[in-house]
């Protein structure tokens, strides 16, 4: 659940072409941009990898 949810924030957060969310879980958190860099990615990639479904 929580890989859908980050991919329909990240898809929202490009058309607007602007803002940030940050997503926090037992004070573990990742900023999602809407334009991500690959830093961003590889960050997601790795707070997902801690919070598996």
């Amino acid at each position: 659940m929580l890989v859908s949810l980050v991919t329909l924030v990240q898809s929202w957060l490009t058309r607007q072409q602007s803002g940030t969310i940050v997503l926090e879980i037992a004070g573990d958190r990742v900023e999602l941009t809407g334009k991500p860099t690959e830093l961003h990615q590889e960050a997601l990639t790795a707070f997902l990898a801690r919070h598996p479904e």
